[in-house]
């Protein structure tokens, strides 16, 4: 197990570090903050085997940008989602509250066949490295009532934008899809204690590779933007389902989101006139 680990995290550390000296010198970069909340499902049988439903609010901020690599078609996107939780059973009776931040970092490439540059519609495929952490309290638990959520993946990431007008106005439409593919998580067994795992040391099977079988999770964001000098207004449907059966037991989150943001796009490179076609309306 521990070759896995160290083998995810060294594709991590590979993947990261190339896209982030990839923005160091990027000609274009555009920015966002988004702020929203909406509908939770979550069933996490280590706690319960009941289901609860309830609300989230959720800020999610990105930055994606034009490398410097030649040929104009590679970018790299930044992308950190932060969601508060709160759920019910259906029988009103308990409570179960939690949270979790999910950073990732994509290295896209921009299909030429498919999306010509200077077209309105443009294709992105690429890697993407992702980690979460977070957990979930149920306030009905009296052993073990708190869950720790911790994993790491190698994802893959396909997106689209269309840029159109009306009425004079610039306007656009992106479709971003994320699926895990191989990654380990953290996933005690039943009667297993966190003070047994990580004060004793006793954390024998605790950590898990997941891939397809285990981990059959997708994550999409849909965006709709109107350019308004001097920023952009984004308004943004956010859906994630992340799932994995660990040992036994079973874990479903299933966030749905609507979010309103502000996008500001920057230029590092002053009058280079290659830049202004990567202008995403």
């Amino acid at each position: 197990m521990k070759k896995y680990i160290l083998t995810i995290s060294l594709l991590m550390g590979l993947l990261m570090p190339v896209a982030a000296q990839s923005l160091s010198g990027s000609r274009f970069e555009e920015r966002s903050l988004s702020l929203g909340g909406g509908y939770t499902n979550m069933v996490d049988t280590y706690l319960s085997p009941l289901r609860y439903g309830g609300g989230n609010v959720s800020l999610m901020s990105e930055c994606f940008s034009q490398t410097t690599i030649p040929g104009g078609r590679w970018f790299a996107q930044s992308l950190f989602v932060l969601h508060g939780d709160y759920a019910t059973p259906a029988s009103g009776n308990g409570l179960t509250v939690g949270g979790m931040g999910d950073y990732s970092y994509t290295w896209y490439y921009e299909a030429p066949l498919l999306s010509p540059q200077g077209g309105k519609l443009r294709l992105f495929v690429g890697p993407q490295a992702q980690l979460r952490l977070g957990g979930i309290y149920n306030l009905r638990g009296s052993n073990n009532p708190a869950q720790l959520k911790l994993g790491a993946n190698l994802a893959a990431s396909a997106m689209a934008k269309y840029g159109f007008a009306l009425w004079d106005t610039p306007m656009g439409v992106r479709l971003q899809a994320d699926v895990p593919l191989l990654g380990v998580a953290f996933g005690p067994d039943y009667g297993q204690s966190y003070y047994e795992i990580f004060y004793l040391g006793q954390g024998e099977g605790c950590v898990h590779m997941t891939s397809l079988h285990n981990n059959l999770s997708l994550r999409t964001h849909l965006s709709y933007d109107l350019q308004l000098r001097p920023c952009t207004l984004r308004l943004t449907l956010a859906n994630d389902l992340y799932q994995w059966t660990l040992a036994g037991k079973h874990y479903r989150m299933f966030t749905h989101s609507v979010m309103l943001g502000v996008v500001k796009n920057l230029y590092r490179v002053v009058r280079d006139e290659e830049a202004s076609r990567y202008i995403p309306y």
